[in-house]
């Protein structure tokens, strides 16, 4: 008999009699539990016992694992989603500070050709301005120039009328000079 399956000591399997069961089938059963229950028992037992627990934990680790691969499904789904959230949420508020970046930009350049704009015609002011400054200085300068060569002229004239003048005397001066000696040199002869 194999005493391993514990099973078949629950459900004998005698066979019927008159009176119950049949004695011989009952008594060698019995001797044989005896024996088994003296030399083997305790480790087909454990062995058993093992057996029937590992079985349990078997089950009950197989419904730990399935379990837990539901649940890791399960918090693969939720972090996909908010995965696909997060990225919505990023893409919109990257396309937002794209577009305010476009717009401080455009306004950045705005600025900045206004200020172009008014330094340039700043520039172009003051350089109209400095140009017709030298224009007016060049104007007075050539006025002093004509004023001074008018002078020149006029100096010029009055040092030829003097020399004129100061030739005819000088020449007066030198016949009253000669007519002198002429007649200082008749009265020495």
């Amino acid at each position: 008999m194999d005493w391993q399956n514990i099973e078949r000591l629950r459900a004998p399997g005698f066979t019927p009699s008159r009176r119950g069961y049949d004695k011989r089938e009952v008594d060698k059963f019995l001797e044989q539990l005896v024996d088994w229950l003296e030399t083997d028992a305790a480790n087909d037992i454990g062995h058993l016992a093992v057996t029937r627990k590992l079985e349990l934990v078997g089950k009950s680790t197989e419904h730990i694992l399935l379990t837990a691969e539901q649940e890791a499904q399960e918090l693969k789904k939720l972090a996909e989603t908010e995965i696909a959230e997060l990225r919505e949420a990023a893409d919109a508020e990257v396309h937002e500070v794209r577009a305010q970046a476009d717009i401080y930009a455009k306004q950045t350049c705005s600025h900045a050709d206004e200020d172009a704009k008014r330094t340039r015609d700043e520039a172009n002011a003051e350089a109209s301005e400095t140009i017709e400054e030298g224009l007016r200085r060049r104007g007075q300068i050539d006025e002093q120039i004509r004023e001074l060569e008018a002078k020149r002229d006029r100096v010029l004239e009055d040092l030829s009328r003097l020399r004129a003048a100061l030739g005819g005397t000088i020449d007066e001066h030198g016949s009253v000079d000669a007519e002198a000696q002429s007649s200082s040199q008749g009265t020495l002869t």
